[in-house]
Order: C-alpha cells, then structure tokens, then sequence
C-alpha cells in the first residue's frame, strides 16, 4: 500500500487509473501477496489529502467572477517542513557591498521593506531581541534595533539611539531618535526589552515602556506610533517564545493558454517561488508553487482574493513545523517583488502601456504622440488595444504631421534620461480622481484625458467605471435620475475600490519599484529579435555564406548544441529566446565583414550586455 501510494503521488508525475491498473496487474503476475484494491487506494488518497492535501479557496471576485486559489499559507507551512527547501532559505538580508547575486543581498530586502514583514527576533545568549523594542548595550547605552542583516557571516542590526526626555507636550520618557541610525553588532548586545524591565531600577535606568515620542530632527517630536510602548513588538506576543521568521516571495502572472493545440485559450495563472531560495533552486519546478488559474477572471480580480490570504497570514503569521530547528516556528509571508512582462506589469502598475505617451511604468519620460492638440482622440493614447485600433478599417486615418530631426532628436534624448520616478502615493491619488470624474454624468470624457494626460490606467477601476457610464449615457432620463441612480450603484461596490483602488497597492506594494524588468522579452525577444531581424533583411545577397557560417560556429566554449544556421537565417521571425541568447553571442564573428563598422559595434555592445545580464 505504501509504495503503490508513493508512486500515485510522486510530484509532477501523475499516474492515470490505467496505468495503476497496469501497475496492479504486473505485481499480482509477479506474486505480490495482499494488493489493495482501487478502492481501498481512492480511501487512502482522501484521507491522506485531507491530512497532508493543499485545499482550494473559491473566491466571488468583485467584478462578478467565481475563481479559485490554492491555500497560500498552506504551502508555505509545507516549504518550511521540507528539509531540502528549508534548509537553503534565507530569513536575514544579507550586506555584501558592491556584490549581488542573490535577492536577500538586494537594497530593497536590505533597507526597503517595511520592518514589520521582516524577520524581527535574533537571539543572542538565550535571550530574544526584537525589532522596534528597548535594549541595553555593553557600554550601557540604549537603542532600538530597526532590522536585521547579516554581514560578513555576523548579524548585525540597524537601530535608532534612544534619550531621555522631558517635553512639556509629550511628558518624561524615552525619545527615540530615528533621524540617526546606528549599526550594532549581535556581540554588542547585553539585555533585551525583557530584561531591561525587569532590571532598569538596578541599572539606574528609565522605564523602557515609556516611550512618550519620536524625535524625527534635533528638537522635532512627534507621538510614537509604532508599537504600544507597554507591549512591544506584536510579534513577541503572538509567536508565545517561538522563533519568527520572514518568508518573502516572488509572485508571478503571465496569461498563458490552456490549450494543448497551438489554439489561443487565455488562461491568467498566478505562481510564487520562496525569494529566500538561491537563484540556482529558485527556478527549478519543484520549488514553483501554483496559486491560480482563470480564463474569465482578469489578473488584478485573481490577485484581490490571493492579497486576501496574504493580508491575513501578514496579520496573524503562519505557523509551521522547521524540519531543521524541529520546533514550530511563526512565519511572516511578504511579497518582495511582482514579475511578469511588460504588459502584465504594466497592468499591476495602473499604467497605460507602451502605447501611450508616457509609455514607462516606472518614470514619467514621455514618447512623441499623434493628434497630440486634440486630447479627446482616443489614438495612440493607450486606451484602446493594438487589435482595436487596427480593426476600425473603415474609418479614415488622419494625416500625421512629419517630425522633423531636430524634434526626433529631442525626443529620443529625452527618452535616454532618467525620468521623475512615478510612486504609489501620486498613482493612487490620480486613480482617486480618475473615479471621481469617471462616476460623474458626463466625465467620460474628461476620465480618458486624465488617463492619456497622466499614463495612469487602472482595469480593476474601468470595470466599476463603465458601469457608471452606462447608466450616465442611458437616454431618456433626467440628470437628477442619473445621479441617484449611480449613487445607489457605487453603494454596492467594494469599499477599498479609491483607497487604494488597486489590489496591488492593497497587498502594500509599490508596482512602479516592484516591478522588476523580464529580460526574456526586452532583451531577447525585444532588440536582439528586431536587430536580428534587420541584419538577415540587409544581407538578403550573403544567406548563403551567413548560413555556412552559422552552421560551422564553434560552440564548445558557449556550452551549446551546434547552431542550426538554415533555421536561424530562413525562420528569423519565428525563432525562441534560447535560439536568440546564441545568436547574440555568435554574432560579433559570424557577421564579420557582411555588416559595416558601426552596425557591427552595436552588435558587440549587444552580446557583451547579454553575457552580463545573464
């Protein structure tokens, strides 16, 4: 029974009811005595699903969408018992000075992310320090660690100076300095918040819990706000003496199809991986952990049940068996970035896309746009899709004005700076003001020039949007019956559709930062795919050679197959990414004389910024 059971469920390799019928005949014919029935292994899959098995959450999305996602805490719980996974995570940012390699040696895990979703507890000499909770130091001062990190293969800590004080608004007590931080080594420490209570009389000391301000510049106080003094951290109480530890994770979308034949069948898949992983493990796919799946529900729908669990896990901490320190520990889940394509990012970001003026989800640099003294045209402003635009074949296409050099020049030395860097706070108060003048009778208008003028466009937001202008534009009604209706309307909509509007920035995001770039698609599939394209459309005369070339390249030092050069040259349009990352590195010596000077150093500048990306 319990090897017909291993192999029912060895992972990614599902056996069908013939093939374990199969299974079930080859043993009976080789002797095995006491088989269990189909029936007996059906019980045993329910139970031991029941037991060990990841349910499905449904979610009725706000859009109207029934979906499903899989028990994220659950999984999670499940990493940390499995000793091959929990033994390479990383629960500490780590400081390597100018080296990176992996994500916990990053700025944003390093100094970023809110303290909270942190890992907040070390221990040193059994006693367990805390973040944002007193503690005296070996030369008798007192601090408040901030965060963790390990450096050199030593945790330190950044926290803030406490002092003294006697404010007539604020009374007497500790102030805590967080206009200067200190770093503090782990051998430095003496006593924690613990402790110090119990002992500050001897020591001569102020009571740690009364901590009465903030002290944000010399003499400038505010209320302290982080913790309850009398408290601490809020992990101290929930965890009851047990570690507390952060699992941060990479959340991952791409619409894929659910087909087998080459047939489109868009389906919106959510994945995660442990960011505390190593690159190397990272991707592997038994450390790629489905969530979501829907070909109804769009991605920022899905990603609202999901922020549901991830909220709620953030609130209360997910507890887990440590198959290395065999104890339970409390886990603190986070997501360290969002990854995708550019469209998918984009959406994630309540940004426009490519297609319109300010065409960057991450900074305001702004594109040469048609019609541009006619705001309410809709081309080219990236309210409509590629396919929408190109389908109005009827309609007459307005002459567009020739852009002289110097304009082109500008431009694109405009596009090769560093724009303001959009950031959530903006992003949310233009959506906010978007739905404002959206749910207004007659803000249609003035609602698309907001999203053209500012590159901010939520989906999740249109749909409630549209809904409102449809009753806005009904015929036949007064003004008066318009708007009642539309407040009766907004009434049944979620109560966190304008603060914040978006999913994204619900979970406690930044998608304008958090959004790193998917090289796959800008690089690869992006110009190394276009200039590819050019250089086997400009040496049309040179196939031959350029093929022969190709196919007698030496890859031994790339650590690659032989390159199929009839392929790369004759199917250029429909090559891979794989087939793309060779064709970079090959370039520079197969193209040798078939190109000019200047067109082969861009191609040298291509493979020497592939081989450092990668």
């Amino acid at each position: 029974t319990c090897v017909l059971d291993i192999l029912c469920h060895i992972p990614r390799c599902a056996f069908s009811r013939k093939q374990n019928s199969a299974i079930h005949w080859a043993m009976l014919a080789l002797g095995v005595p006491d088989l269990p029935s189909d029936c007996t292994m059906d019980d045993i899959d329910k139970e031991m699903q029941w037991m060990c098995g990841i349910r499905s959450i449904q979610f009725e999305g706000k859009l109207g969408h029934v979906y499903y996602a899989n028990d994220l805490p659950a999984i999670i719980a499940q990493e940390m018992s499995n000793l091959s996974v929990q033994s390479h995570l990383k629960f500490l940012p780590e400081d390597c000075g100018p080296w990176l390699s992996e994500a916990n040696q990053a700025e944003h895990w390093l100094k970023e992310m809110d303290p909270d979703l942190l890992t907040p507890a070390h221990q040193v000499a059994g006693q367990e320090f805390f973040t944002l909770e007193p503690m005296v130091l070996q030369n008798g001062n007192v601090c408040m660690p901030s965060r963790w990190f390990v450096r050199n293969k030593k945790v330190f800590a950044k926290a803030w100076p406490m002092r003294v004080v006697d404010i007539e608004d604020y009374g007497h007590g500790w102030a805590v300095q967080t206009s200067s931080e200190i770093e503090i080594s782990d051998s430095d420490l003496l006593l924690s918040y613990q402790q110090f209570r119990e002992s500050h009389l001897s020591l001569g000391l102020m009571d740690p819990s009364l901590i009465v301000a903030e002290e944000e510049s010399s003499k400038e106080f505010v209320i302290w706000e982080k913790t309850e003094p009398g408290k601490g951290n809020r992990w101290r109480s929930k965890s009851n003496g047990k570690r507390v530890l952060a699992f941060p994770i990479w959340l991952y979308c791409d619409d894929t199809s659910g087909n087998v034949s080459k047939k489109w069948n868009k389906h919106n898949s959510f994945l995660f991986t442990a960011a505390g992983l190593p690159r190397h493990l990272a991707n592997k796919e038994s450390n790629i952990h489905f969530l979501s799946t829907s070909n109804t529900a769009p991605p920022l729908e899905i990603l609202d049940g999901i922020g549901e669990q991830i909220l709620q896990a953030q609130e209360t901490g997910v507890w887990a068996w440590d198959s290395h320190l065999n104890d339970m520990v409390l886990l603190i889940p986070s997501v360290l970035a969002l990854c995708g394509d550019n469209p998918m990012q984009s959406e994630f970001a309540c940004h426009i896309g490519f297609r319109g003026r300010l065409f960057c989800r991450i900074c305001l640099v702004s594109g040469k746009v048609d019609n541009e003294d006619n705001p309410s045209s809709t081309a080219d402003d990236g309210n409509e899709s590629d396919a929408s635009l190109n389908s109005n074949s009827g309609r007459k296409s307005k002459k567009r004005n020739i852009e002289s050099m110097k304009d082109m020049i500008t431009r694109i030395g405009d596009f090769m700076k560093r724009g303001k860097p959009r950031n959530c706070e903006e992003t949310c108060t233009e959506l906010r003001s978007q739905f404002i003048e959206g749910a207004r009778v007659g803000g249609a208008t003035q609602y698309k020039r907001m999203k053209t003028e500012s590159g901010v466009k939520d989906t999740y937001q249109d749909e409630f949007v549209a809904k409102i202008q449809a009753i806005a534009m009904k015929k036949g009604i007064t003004k008066a019956q318009k708007e009642h209706a539309i407040t009766q309307l907004k009434r049944t909509f979620p109560c966190h559709l304008t603060s914040p509007p978006d999913p994204v920035f619900f979970v406690g995001l930044d998608p304008h930062q958090d959004t790193p770039v998917e090289i796959l698609h800008v690089i690869l599939l992006g110009v190394v795919q276009y200039y590819w394209r050019d250089t086997v459309a400009c040496t049309k005369k040179d196939h031959d050679l350029l093929i022969g070339r190709l196919s007698s390249f030496n890859t031994w030092g790339l650590g690659i197959s032989p390159l199929p050069g009839k392929t790369l040259v004759n199917y250029a349009g429909s090559l891979t990414g794989r087939d793309f990352r060779a064709i970079a590195q090959a370039a520079p010596f197969v193209l040798h004389g078939l190109l000019t000077d200047d067109q082969l150093k861009v191609w040298k500048a291509l493979s020497a910024l592939v081989t450092l990306v990668w």
